[in-house]
Order: C-alpha cells, then structure tokens, then sequence
C-alpha cells in the first residue's frame, strides 16, 4: 500500500509597532492582558482549560477552494519583564469543503506555532512592541494525491504567511486599544505572576 505523504506548509511574520502610551509593560504581565493577548474577539472564542491554558477557536481561512477552521489549545507563558510567548500545545484542524454543511475533522495535521512578543522602552518615549510568529503546519495527503508536494505546500505556504502578517498587525492593534482602554479604567488590578518563556528556537 502506497505510503501517505506529508505536506509542510510554513507560515510566519515578524512585526513591530510603537506605543505612546506609559505603563505597557504592567498591562503585558498582568492578567487583563489575557483575552487580548489571545486575540479573544469576535471572531475567536476562549476558554480557560487549565493554568494558563486556553482553548481557542481561531477565524477560517479560505485556502485553495476550502475552508479551514482551527481550534487550538495554547499556553501563555510568561517570563521576565520584557517577553512572553503564546505556544500552541495542540490542535484540531477542520475542513469546510465547498457545499458541505459539516466541516470534518482533518486526521493527520500536526501543528508547530510560537509568538513571541517583546516591548522595549523608547529614547523618544513610549514602546515598540514586536511579534514574532513561527508557524509550521504538516498534513497528510491523501494516497489519491498524485501531484508533487510543492503544488500544494507553496501556494497553502504563501497564504499562510500573508494571513500570518495581517494577524500579527492586527493583534499588535488590538494590544494597543487594549491597553489603551486598561490604562483608563479606574482602580486596575496588576495580577503580577509571571511563568517560564522558552526561547524560541
């Protein structure tokens, strides 16, 4: 029986924006920082599973002629006073395909995925915050998938890496308002208890 191969798709990006705004590093080790760390919005639904483990249902993403539907388990790990890191531990990937009423587990996907996320104080003032995003996703073709690899891993990988770039823009924004919106609440909570942040290899 013909062996099944498996596709790597490689995602990623690595984005900084400034903050004028003081008091970002107490926001980022604090636990008000959580849900938007997390990108906990509209369109992503968390659930506390564990110490500092979350179950998160990502946004679809529409790829060569059908929807994706993550749901990951991540750990926020956070470490000193200038980084923490969003690790996924594991994942269920779903399949949407074009007329289905039912999207199907997809067997086979493997799942490798860090953000790290620094701030650094500024000469001017205020910070810049950096996301740096890893992303590797392995699936197994079906034994039917006859074409080579690269005609699925380089289209899926270009896709991947422009969703991962308007994601990271989009969760250092949402970090911002956050922030911004923290910093005027009247009597905030620091909730300071950092955890151990891997370096990212």
């Amino acid at each position: 029986m013909r062996e099944r191969e498996r596709a790597l798709f490689l995602g990623g990006a690595t984005i900084s924006r400034p903050v004028e705004e003081e008091g970002l590093d107490e926001f980022l080790l604090s636990r008000a920082s959580d849900a938007p760390l997390l990108g906990a919005s509209s369109d992503v639904e968390c659930k506390l599973t564990g110490t500092d483990s979350w179950e998160c249902q990502m946004p679809q993403i529409g790829m060569l002629g059908f929807k994706v539907l993550p749901v990951l388990t991540v750990q926020l790990e956070r470490g000193g006073t200038s980084s923490l890191c969003i690790r996924v531990e594991s994942a269920q990937i779903y399949l949407l395909y074009p007329g289905a009423s039912n999207a199907q587990l997809l067997q086979g996907c493997v799942i490798d995925s860090a953000n790290k996320l620094t701030w650094s104080a500024r000469a001017e003032g205020g910070w810049l915050m950096t996301t740096d995003l890893e992303l590797r996703v392995g699936v197994e073709l079906p034994r039917t998938f006859l074409l080579p690899r690269a005609s699925v891993e380089r289209p899926a990988s270009a896709i991947l890496r422009q969703f991962c770039a308007m994601q990271c823009n989009q969760f250092l924004l949402s970090l911002e308002q956050s922030h911004k919106a923290w910093a005027r609440s009247p009597g905030r909570t620091q909730d300071m208890e950092p955890t151990v942040c891997d370096t990212l290899s």
